[in-house]
């Protein structure tokens, strides 16, 4: 059992000697992460082939006034980024599952894989051309493998390293994203541009072959319970597959928080890699952020909301605060 000291103000925190990775079936070396020639190995076929989900290569959006197609309760995911605010509905990325965007002048590609649960922005470190992205149609423990269309690199998109190809090694730069409601981002957010459903496929937006987030974080089908549809490399039963936790990295060292434990405490924090991390509930958005401290400074720290069972299988190594 973990070890909880109650600081004040709603913090929690944890003594380091609970900060063990979870029990776990593994299918990789004990005490290491999947390599990523363990990861490319491990690659299958989804169902639709390269391209056979069309990613958003020429996105439109609309003003909040002009949203006739999302109700209050309807997930978004909510982008805060060189000056300029956007919603990415889930009912339209649940069909594409990837956008190549432009914000404030740089390319940023919004992924979102519904098997795990994550979305994540992505640009180009330092020094690698602009990228854009497609998907391969295959899929590395149950989540979504891109490939750039520059170098046919691939990459999971849960951990953003390629794998294989001319940049196997390289990981992009993340921006984060938040979960929120339609109701909830523009009541914070009413200048916000929103991902419009004109996206010159022909798709039934508002119908999801998953499941159902009819009133996030409610949820039903494929995303409330069961195990993942397709074979992952490692696995743990401290928390349901479906749970959705806070994954967090700091550099090579990982944590997985429990979303619940965050929106229940108001903050939580932890140590990684020597980084002191808070994880703070979002009451506007009702949603968890999480910043980093760098001297005096809190800035965004590199997190994900993620099913337990997709942070596991690319992070047995994980700590973890339930």
């Amino acid at each position: 059992m973990a070890t909880v000291v109650l600081v004040g103000g709603g913090v929690i925190g944890w003594q380091t000697f609970s900060d063990r990775p979870a029990e776990r079936v593994t299918a990789v070396q004990p005490g290491q992460d999947p390599s990523l020639e363990a990861l490319a190995a491990a690659a299958v076929f989804g169902g639709p082939g390269k391209d056979g989900i069309p990613s958003i290569d020429r996105p439109r959006f609309v003003t909040a006034s002009q949203v006739g197609f999302l109700s209050d309760g309807d997930p978004v995911f909510g982008l805060e980024h060189r000056g300029e605010v956007r919603a990415y509905p889930q009912m339209v990325l649940v069909w594409h599952e990837i956008v190549n965007d432009t914000i404030g002048g740089e390319p940023l590609t919004v992924t979102y894989c519904p098997l795990t649960g994550t979305v994540i922005g992505f640009t180009a470190p330092s020094g690698v051309q602009d990228l854009a992205f497609g998907t391969t149609g295959k899929l590395v423990n149950s989540n979504l493998l891109m490939y750039d269309r520059q170098t046919g690199s691939q990459w999971p998109q849960l951990t953003g390293t390629a794998l294989s190809g001319p940049l196997k090694g390289t990981k992009l730069d993340t921006v984060p994203l938040v979960w929120t409601t339609w109701k909830q981002w523009r009541t914070a957010h009413p200048d916000t541009e929103v991902l419009s459903t004109d996206t010159g496929a022909l798709r039934s937006y508002g119908a999801d072959p998953y499941g159902t987030y009819d009133s996030y974080p409610d949820r039903g089908g494929y995303y409330a319970t069961g195990r993942p549809i397709f074979p992952v490399l490692a696995s743990s039963d401290r928390l349901a597959d479906k749970h959705v936790v806070i994954g967090v990295r700091v550099g090579t060292q990982t944590l997985a928080i429990d979303k619940e434990l965050v929106r229940t405490a108001g903050t939580v924090q932890a140590d990684i890699a020597g980084t002191r991390v808070q994880a703070r509930w979002d009451d506007r958005l009702d949603t968890a952020r999480v910043f980093q401290q760098a001297g005096e400074r809190w800035e965004p720290a590199d997190f994900l909301d993620a099913m337990w069972f997709a942070w596991y299988s690319f992070h047995p190594t994980t700590q973890v605060r339930t």
